[in-house]
């Protein structure tokens, strides 16, 4: 019999910050919802909700709702157990109203339609993901709104919602308080989109080198310009590599040779690749990247810079603010109240 090796060593070695989770998203699905796109969108918030592959939900959270935790059955006959109940939907910071079969002879729960009144009257943004926008179609919604529907569903909304302006060329649209996604593969653009929006883009981007992810293949315009900053096009394994692992081990402040051991050359090694590649070393670079961090958390939270500090991997908030000030030409505080002061937060 063959016995399990321990596997235990390759997870987290302290204990994650102590922070208010900024992205917490409430999923309802449909009968007959469809697993992909709920598999996607998942999968991206629980690589964005932590370091590495540790799934501890501390940058994002994720509850499947139903009426009374009931289960849910998919379109391809396998069901979910829901994580909470629907009246818990208030507690989160984005709607996803997780849709699937639009012929499915199941009935369509009334409580879907009244968390969405709810979400409406609470001001939280709504998301129809699948054949979710239909659900907010009925309901008047999308009156002369932009949506986002899958190409063979085009015709569909055409019929039944003449006043709803159907888009088959994007992966997500964005129309005031609401968002649609077709779902399928489309979910992780989604995922980015929200990511972005509530954690930033350095942490979104760490998904997608997770992944394997070309994103120039996955993502729409939009949120390929929103990510252009983050790394370089580097044709070197080695290299994207390390920045890889980089962008994951943001708050961890280990040493460029565990970098290079990870990626399996040297530190002298991995400090030439930089050289010829990026013109700048190991070092220079996983600060940038976590200076960028640290730039978007005081424009885009309240976290004090101490906290940022932590999270960001930098020894304390002095050494934040010294290389900050290096970096944008001003220190985190006058960063945050010029920003407040021509009200871009």
């Amino acid at each position: 019999m063959t016995i399990r090796r321990d596997y235990s060593w390759i997870g987290p070695t302290k204990p994650p910050p102590e922070i208010v989770t900024p992205l917490r998203v409430a999923i309802v699905p449909t009968p007959d919802f469809t697993l992909m796109s709920l598999s996607c969108l998942i999968e991206f918030l629980r690589l964005a909700a932590d370091e590495s592959d540790f799934s501890r939900p501390v940058y994002c959270s994720w509850s499947i709702l139903s009426e009374g935790k009931r289960s849910i059955v998919s379109s391809s006959g396998l069901a979910i157990t829901a994580s909470g109940d629907i009246a818990e939907a208030a507690e989160h910071d984005v709607l996803v109203i997780h849709g699937g079969l639009l012929h499915s002879t199941k009935p369509m729960p009334d409580y879907i339609y009244k968390s969405i009144e709810r979400a409406m009257k609470t001001n939280i943004p709504v998301i129809g993901l699948c054949t979710g926008q239909f659900l907010l179609a009925e309901m008047g919604l999308l009156h002369r709104r932009r949506c986002a529907v899958h190409f063979s569903l085009e015709s569909t909304l055409r019929k039944h919602f003449p006043e709803v302006i159907p888009i088959t060329d994007q992966q997500v649209v964005e129309d005031g308080r609401f968002i649609t996604c077709p779902g399928g593969l489309a979910a992780i653009s989604l995922g980015t989109r929200l990511v972005e929006r509530y954690c930033g883009a350095s942490r979104a981007a760490k998904v997608l080198h997770y992944l394997m992810a070309d994103k120039d293949k996955l993502l729409d315009t939009a949120s390929k310009a929103d990510m252009s900053f983050i790394g370089e096009h580097c044709q070197d394994r080695r290299v994207t590599n390390a920045i890889g692992i980089m962008r994951q081990r943001m708050y961890d402040r280990c040493d460029i040779a565990e970098i290079a051991d990870q990626v399996g050359i040297s530190k002298r090694e991995l400090a030439r690749l930089f050289d010829r590649h990026l013109r700048v070393s190991p070092a220079e670079y996983w600060r940038d990247i976590r200076l960028s961090s640290a730039r978007w958390m005081i424009l885009n939270t309240d976290r004090s810079v101490t906290q940022i500090a932590y999270e960001c991997g930098f020894s304390d908030s002095s050494h934040l603010i010294r290389w900050f000030q290096k970096r944008f030409d001003r220190t985190p505080t006058e960063l945050r109240k010029a920003a407040i002061a021509v009200g871009t937060r």
